[in-house]
């Protein structure tokens, strides 16, 4: 029998911590709240980076174990690597299962750092690789890159991945998968990989952000979820690479148990496997949310708060998929996509509008 333990606090391992609202890129699909046209996501004033080293160390010492730094350009925060160098050097207990006893240790967390690439260069591959940051970028097309982004720079990515392989830097080529660039995805997924991507992640696109003024071109058709998977499943096992996809699908659309190279999930992972802090400290339960929540300092206000119980309590099952025999294990879509086009988190994934649910 597996031993239990109390956990450090309530909160997820995983914290991605947004360092700045600003960006170098103007992505089409871009789903930051705070760049939704004529939205009521107000921008505050950012963090410094003293005031985030001592957040990430508090992180740390409540058992956060796992660090994604992302944007907006992370990049393009003031002191970011100072930041990082400061949490590179906190300790946190990492509990992982082994044989089934529960086995402790202390360590650093684990960090990611999760960019666009047009400010990779040499010396912050050098410095990802001194640190063992994993560093993901983004990767939304080949020919269709400039239209996605306002950027002519899919060479430079794919150009960093080839020198953070010859550091053994890991990396993830993060590929948006939208309606425009369906077409290249075998193509773009292959190119990452022949470039040195590690990994790749696949997120199919969903409305939001500034994203939400062009959902008509850019997302995807439910027909086109199956299809995403298999050519995934595809290039990668060819490859002899493992990827994943980012967002939670409906088990309806597509069943994750028939791949074995690339892995997706059914199930919403906000406020329960990661949360994330904004550019001013305050929490949202994943990066999609437009939903501002307690600031970190006061994080056990979350305990109460009924917007992060929703998800925690997982109180946000679409009224279609109640009677589902695939209930337990699919949290039909994704949750914050939901309530962004549909106005609450039990509305449909907009990827199931139109769908006929089967019964």
């Amino acid at each position: 029998m597996m031993r239990r333990r109390p956990a450090k606090s309530f909160l997820p391992t995983t914290a991605v911590l947004e360092m700045t609202y600003r960006c170098n890129h103007e992505c089409l699909f871009c789903s930051c709240p705070w760049e939704r046209v004529d939205g009521d996501f107000d921008i505050r004033e950012e963090l410094t980076p003293e005031r985030w080293k001592g957040i990430i160390t508090k992180l740390c010492d409540l058992g956060v174990s796992s660090i994604a730094f992302t944007g907006g350009e992370p990049l393009l925060k003031a002191g970011i690597l100072d930041i990082i160098t400061h949490t590179s050097g906190c300790l946190t207990e990492r509990v992982d299962t082994v044989d089934g006893e529960l086995i402790s240790e202390t360590v650093p967390p684990s960090l990611y750092l999760l960019s666009n690439g047009l400010l990779v260069d040499q010396d912050i591959l050098e410095f990802c690789e001194e640190h063992s940051v994993t560093l993901s970028m983004s990767l939304p097309g080949l020919s269709t890159y400039t239209e996605h982004t306002g950027r002519d720079t899919a060479d430079t990515v794919l150009r960093n991945f080839g020198l953070a392989k010859e550091l053994g830097i890991r990396t993830v080529a993060n590929i948006t998968v939208t309606r425009k660039n369906f077409f290249e995805l075998r193509r773009t997924i292959a190119a990452a990989l022949i470039a040195g991507a590690g990994q790749v992640l696949l997120n199919r696109f969903l409305p939001g952000g500034r994203g939400l003024g062009y959902a008509e071109d850019l997302s995807l058709e439910p027909e086109n979820i199956s299809e995403l998977l298999a050519t995934a499943e595809d290039v990668l096992s060819k490859a002899g690479k493992y990827g994943s996809l980012g967002t939670e699908i409906p088990v309806c659309l597509a069943d994750p148990t028939e791949y074995s190279s690339i892995s997706a999930g059914t199930q919403c992972s906000a406020a329960r496997q990661f949360f994330v802090v904004g550019p001013s400290g305050h929490v949202r339960v994943c990066n999609h949310s437009e939903v501002r929540l307690a600031h970190i300092d006061a994080y056990e206000d979350l305990k109460l708060d009924p917007y992060w119980n929703t998800f925690t309590q997982k109180r946000f099952m679409p009224e279609e998929c109640r009677g589902c025999g695939e209930r337990f294990r699919c949290d039909a879509g994704c949750r914050e996509a939901a309530h962004i086009t549909g106005g609450s988190v039990d509305s449909r994934d907009p990827l199931m509008r139109d769908c006929i649910y089967p019964s």
